[in-house]
């Protein structure tokens, strides 16, 4: 049973590792869904992958879906956790355009702050995942197919 204590939950899945990336990425989120659902884990929705999930481009099921996972609340940040988000804006956005990548760095603050675990298939959070995990030590960026992998090994164990 993957319980709420255990070392994979509760695992934060961004709106595109449901439906994104190639077919081996969506059949690992196919199963990584079927294994919580069988072993009750929790996955969850962060509130700012939730406002993506909400758009109009979102395939219905994805939605559906989504609306059944607990979901996190915005809350004021502390001055803390306001450093946190500007490293992690600094790492992600680089010498980029800060406004094209503010929500993913709010998805990778958000499950820093709430998980273990944060599974997409966006590139541009992947490429990064290094430079955040030597920031942020408790947070692990992976694709469906990375986490499934763990997962099974911890329903197995």
């Amino acid at each position: 049973m993957i319980s709420p204590g255990s070392m994979i939950s509760p695992a934060f899945f961004d709106s595109c590792a449901f439906d994104g990336g190639d077919f081996s990425e969506q059949e690992a989120s196919n199963k990584i869904r079927d294994l919580f659902d069988k072993h009750r884990g929790i996955i969850n929705i962060l509130h700012s992958v939730q406002k993506e999930i909400n758009y109009e481009n979102t395939p219905p099921w994805v939605r559906k879906l989504a609306a059944t996972y607990i979901g996190t609340l915005k809350v004021p940040l502390t001055l803390e956790e306001k450093s946190v988000l500007g490293d992690i804006e600094t790492i992600i956005v680089g010498n980029g355009i800060r406004e094209n990548r503010l929500a993913d760095c709010r998805h990778v603050f958000e499950a820093q702050k709430h998980g273990r675990y944060f599974v997409t298939t966006d590139n541009g959070i992947l490429k990064h995942s290094r430079a955040i995990k030597r920031r942020l030590s408790t947070l692990f960026i992976v694709k469906p197919t990375q986490f499934l992998e763990i997962v099974r090994d911890d329903v197995e164990t």
